[in-house]
């Protein structure tokens, strides 16, 4: 073997080897098309048997009309013995004769014809059952590779991962920060929620007091104003700083 044949036979096997890895990755897609391939020629099959089957027809009709025209002609021929015409009724013959013959040949191909289209449409019928089966195979088995691949996934992953976790490991740590978040979100609901409620009687208590300041307040200015009269009642509120009594220094 000369360099070239060797060169040019192992490019044939690089080509080979490259088309059946290629196959092989995508077996699936490759016997769904065809699949798709065969469906399609059934489909072109199929118009060419209804042509086949309106020519089958047009034989039958041919052969019909036959039959009709000898019936015919055998009546007129009858006639025309009856009548006495025999050179009439002798060409009535020789045009039953020619039909005869005719039906004879139409015949014999209608019914050629007719085995014809029966075995090609048990084929047609045989092929569609198989595409059928072939459809469901495929849908079986694509199934199955899809499963075994992400089985296989998953083994290769898990055999390339620590299952043992723990909180130094990397997801551990990283559950650990989600815990974290969790309970820091906890913790600002329940200081919001105690916030809430702080302070409240002490809030209510100034306000009162307020309250009753403003009033004494009020009244103290209606007083010095005049727009009331001091009450005789001692009061047991003090506003400000208490004035102590002195007594009058007599001379």
């Amino acid at each position: 073997m000369g360099i070239f044949e060797r060169i040019r036979a192992v490019w044939y096997a690089l080509i080979n080897k490259s088309v059946t890895e290629m196959e092989d990755k995508h077996v699936i897609a490759l016997a769904e098309t065809k699949l798709q391939q065969s469906t399609e020629q059934l489909k072109e099959a199929r118009q060419g048997l209804i042509t086949y089957q309106a020519l089958v027809l047009k034989v039958q009709s041919q052969v019909d009309g036959e039959k009709a025209r000898i019936a015919s002609l055998t009546g007129q021929i009858k006639n025309h013995l009856k009548a006495d015409q025999e050179e009439m009724a002798g060409q009535l013959a020789l045009e039953l004769a020619r039909v005869k013959n005719e039906l004879s040949s139409n015949d014999e191909q209608l019914a050629q014809h007719r085995e014809a289209y029966e075995n090609n449409l048990l084929k047609m019928k045989a092929a569609l059952k198989d595409i059928a089966t072939s459809k469901r195979d495929l849908e079986k088995k694509k199934a199955a590779l899809q499963m075994e691949k992400a089985l296989a996934e998953v083994a290769e992953t898990a055999g390339a991962l620590d299952t043992n976790f723990d909180v130094s490991s990397d997801l551990g740590a990283i559950l650990s920060r989600v815990d974290d978040q969790i309970n820091k979100a906890k913790a600002r609901s329940k200081v919001a929620s105690d916030l809430s409620d702080q302070g409240i009687e002490e809030l209510k208590a100034r306000q009162a007091a307020d309250r009753v300041e403003a009033d004494t307040l009020l009244a103290q200015f209606k007083i010095e104003q005049g727009l009331a009269e001091p009450s005789s009642k001692p009061s047991t509120k003090t506003v400000g700083r208490e004035r102590e009594a002195t007594p009058e220094s007599s001379d």
